[in-house]
């Protein structure tokens, strides 16, 4: 689906510039999600109990969908190649751990013919992988069992997709567009072999954003048009718009599941899959007592609030039946570990239809100010790991994001400090006004791959 042009995923440069030169409403971020206060943390046997009736009643591939954001390069993960040389040294020592390893060394072989330095290697790997620019899907993650083959981040998300549905399903990967016919070749045996049907699709160009430069004039390319750059994962929100099932289970690219880790990962996948069947289940009882009784009730406002609605007075009937046909998610957290970045925090809503409700909400770090960094410092869970989205097929999903909540950075592009812009987030301003649910899983689920070193040993 095309970003239309009056949403706002396609902004005019006059909406682009006012957004990046006037100062923005600060977040009124109130407290952090905690367990019993935002956060729910289920026993071991509920997540048992729940994962085995899900095998029980296993889902139709029409029903349920994997949607994974990957469209993004591996540049983080190796830029230290070019700048760390302590860093260079612990990679190349480790190379015998690293599911590239092998075909590293051979390279490493093939082009110094002698003994490398670890700076020598460090070049060969950033070379074999494109720049940087090799989109981090391709990059080989795990160590099979064996230790005889390699497996990517797509490919480990086809694994356990698998085991998920074993009837086969629809996969969704977001890809760069240039990328999509070299991901669709690594995919093919995989994707034949586990019947899936897989879909590729880009971000709109349309929702691309231009740069500022530090004089305040835009960025433009030698025939004088202004250039454009990606506007953020918020911009992917129109992709999800395309998926035609009622569940969609969210991941990063990242966040591969390893072989080691699958069994637990699966059986909280299950279980977040059964329970957002089940409350969906629950919503649509709701709809129908609604329509039978003609009022609403103080039993469906507090379901509502349980599902983070955050309402403070009886709404009308009208608004109820809304609130109903709102998307939901059910989104998986894990404790904060002082990890980089933001996580599950109630908010006031500045803006639109829930303007002065305090709503749970996904704020990332960039979002704080310093008045409100002591929240920041309180939080006790961090950012999504495995999201379950609620969705009516074909439903427009920009009614549901908060437009206030874009982002705004300064960057190196085309060798020069600008100012961009992105979209909000996709599941922090994205999803503002969905109704949501936030679970505490392991930290064992949380498997991200920021820097190369963090696949040493990754089986």
């Amino acid at each position: 689906m095309n970003a239309p042009e009056d949403s706002l995923f396609q902004l005019t440069l006059d909406e682009c510039k006012r957004q990046l030169t006037q100062a923005a409403s600060p977040l009124d971020v109130v407290r952090p999600c905690t367990v019993g206060d935002g956060v729910e943390r289920w026993s071991l046997d509920r997540v048992q109990t729940l994962a085995a009736s899900r095998t029980k009643r296993p889902t139709s591939h029409e029903d349920c969908a994997l949607w994974v954001p990957s469209s993004g390069a591996a540049t983080r993960m190796f830029s230290f190649l070019q700048s760390d040389p302590e860093a260079q040294s612990r990679l190349w020592h480790e190379a015998n751990r690293l599911a590239f390893g092998d075909a590293w060394k051979k390279e490493v072989a093939r082009v110094t013919k002698g003994v490398p330095s670890a700076q020598q290697a460090a070049q060969v790997l950033w070379d074999m992988f494109d720049l940087g620019q090799l989109p981090k899907g391709l990059v080989p993650f795990h160590l099979t069992e064996d230790g005889g083959a390699s497996e990517s981040a797509f490919e480990a998300h086809l694994r356990l997709w698998n085991n998920v549905m074993p009837n086969g399903g629809h996969v969704w990967f977001t890809v760069q567009e240039a990328r999509r016919a070299q991901i669709q070749e690594h995919l093919a045996n995989a994707a034949e072999s586990f019947n899936f049907q897989l879909h590729l699709p880009s971000q709109d160009p349309a929702t691309d954003t231009p740069m500022l430069d530090d004089a305040g004039a835009w960025i433009t390319d030698a025939q004088g048009e202004v250039v454009r750059r990606p506007g953020g994962h918020g911009a992917l929100l129109p992709l999800l718009e395309q998926v035609m099932t009622p569940f969609v289970v969210i991941r990063n690219i990242d966040n591969a599941p390893s072989p080691s880790c699958t069994e637990e990962r699966l059986l909280w996948t299950q279980a977040m899959v059964e329970e957002a069947q089940a409350w969906a289940r629950e919503r649509e009882g709701w709809r129908v007592r609604l329509g039978a009784r003609g009022d609403v009730c103080s039993e469906c406002v507090a379901w509502l609030n349980r599902a983070g609605a955050g309402l403070t007075s009886t709404p009308t009937l009208q608004d109820c039946v809304d609130w109903l046909t709102r998307p939901m998610r059910l989104v998986g957290v894990v404790r904060n570990e002082g990890q980089p970045g933001g996580g599950p925090f109630w908010v006031r809503v500045s803006d639109g239809p829930d303007a002065g409700l305090v709503r749970p909400q996904i704020v990332e770090a960039v979002e704080f100010t310093h008045e409100t960094h002591d929240v920041l410092g309180a939080a006790t869970h961090f950012n999504p790991v495995d999201m379950v989205c609620i969705l009516h097929p074909g439903q427009s999903l920009s009614p549901f994001v908060d437009a206030t909540r874009h982002l705004k950075a300064n960057k190196t592009a085309l060798g020069r400090e600008v100012r961009i812009l992105e979209h909000p987030g996709l599941w922090n301003g994205g999803m503002s006004g969905w109704l949501t649910r936030f679970v505490e899983m392991p930290s064992s689920c949380f498997q991200p791959v920021k820097s190369a070193l963090d696949l040493v040993g990754r089986k």
